[in-house]
């Protein structure tokens, strides 16, 4: 967040001001804390700090951390002056810590401090007993589910906005993706930050068996998360084996996956389609891998035995993905992406709409690299002979929403491709293989 755009600079400075009134309003609301509340304070700060810096990594940068946890329990347990302290103090050291950028700083802290202090306010609005958390009525103990549902969707919420901002995504389809990643995790945290507080008013001394079930949570998210990440990466790596194979396709994949991304992201799509686009574009050749180096490096255009055995490799490829729960959707782009609109293409002869948005967007990527690039039987095409073979085969070849996305890309110079500088015959768009 070193470089961000002026919507989001505002909306950063409208968080930090209504987080400083929040804070403002739970301090007029609270006496001169007890030695025991500046004890469960200072303990609560600490851990606060501690969860803060060692969040999850989830996709499309977000992270989780599990101070939710901790900033509930803390709402519960102590007047809102002194719980909306320990977000500042905990969330501002913790940033600290890391040595954040200044504005991620400022966001960090003061969208944890507006969500923990609006729960704060609410809690002591419906009249919450601090002293005696039993003593509560039952519309008050069901109003901690009511304002935990808010103090999640603060907390998800101004996240998903500065998110969209930046990126330029629908901040409701990132709060989605969000609520579908953690939503389920979120919920526990809260459910043990209750049971925190009980245990806690009841005896101090109970307060670390609340300790188990919050690790717990911890290490099987993050065992998920990167079990995913390294199960993407090691499907990913085998892709890179064919680019290996061939120098002539040298990264080859990689370029796909960024015009890919470039044209899902024009195309408006979900962070979660863009991600699943992105990925089947990194893999696409994987069906490669079983072909003799010798039809991949070949000198002249391919024989009918050549082509025959080529043809085959969007099924390998699909067939390999299908066994990760990873690339279930994928697979069908894998599968689809050398179909034509006009039911000439392969493995399927699929037309139209038949052929799934991402395969016909990784039709476009693919081709324009393998046009763009050098291959063993022609140097690479200049810019214009690519940009003519787009036009000359859109409606027959290529969906031309996808080739007009691409086209505002490349106004913007916002893809760079390989070998622009060199100029060669025009080889037809369909013999990129």
């Amino acid at each position: 967040m070193n470089t961000l755009r002026t919507s989001t600079k505002l909306y950063l400075a409208a968080v930090a001001i209504v987080s400083a009134g929040v804070v403002a309003a739970c301090v007029t609301q609270t006496a001169a804390p007890s030695v025991r509340e500046i004890t469960l304070a200072t303990l609560f700060t600490g851990l606060v700090a501690l969860a803060v810096r060692f969040p999850l990594q989830l996709a499309y940068r977000t992270k989780l951390t599990l101070d939710t946890v901790l900033l509930f329990t803390t709402v519960l347990l102590l007047e809102p002056g002194v719980a909306v302290m320990v977000a500042l103090v905990g969330s501002a050291i913790s940033d600290v810590w890391q040595r954040r950028p200044w504005s991620e700083n400022v966001f960090n802290t003061s969208q944890t401090v507006l969500y923990t202090g609006l729960s704060a306010l609410l809690l002591t609005a419906v009249g919450w007993n601090y002293d005696q958390l039993l003593y509560n009525t039952p519309f008050q103990m069901i109003a901690v589910i009511g304002i935990g549902a808010i103090s999640y969707g603060v907390s998800t919420g101004t996240v998903s906005v500065v998110i969209g901002l930046e990126s330029g995504y629908s901040p409701t389809s990132i709060w989605r993706q969000i609520a579908r990643y953690e939503g389920a995790e979120l919920l526990a945290e809260f459910a043990l930050g209750v049971l925190a507080a009980l245990l806690a008013d009841a005896s101090l001394w109970s307060l670390p068996l609340v300790t188990l079930p919050v690790l717990a949570v911890y290490r099987s998210m993050d065992h998920q998360i990167k079990l995913r990440k390294q199960t993407i990466e090691a499907v990913a790596a085998l892709a890179d084996i064919v680019d290996v194979r061939d120098p002539y396709t040298a990264n080859h994949s990689r370029r796909v996956a960024e015009y890919s991304r470039a044209m899902a992201i024009e195309l408006r799509m979900t962070p979660d389609e863009v991600g699943v686009i992105e990925m089947a574009a990194r893999v696409h050749d994987l069906g490669k891998m079983i072909l003799d180096i010798s039809i991949l490096t070949k000198q002249s255009q391919l024989n009918a035995a050549d082509w025959a055995c080529l043809k085959q490799h969007p099924i390998t490829g699909a067939d390999i993905l299908s066994r990760f729960p990873q690339f279930a959707i994928a697979t069908s782009y894998v599968r689809h992406h050398h179909e034509r609109l006009d039911g000439r293409g392969y493995p399927d002869g699929l037309r139209g709409a038949e052929i799934p948005l991402g395969a016909r967007i990784i039709t476009v990527a693919d081709t324009l690299d393998a046009m763009s690039a050098e291959r063993p039987y022609r140097p690479a095409n200049s810019m214009d002979v690519v940009l003519a073979e787009l036009e000359r085969c859109r409606n027959t070849q290529f969906d031309p929403v996808v080739v007009d996305a691409l086209l505002r890309v490349m106004e913007r110079d916002r893809i760079a491709l390989p070998g622009s500088e060199y100029s060669g015959a025009t080889s037809p768009a369909y013999l990129s293989y």
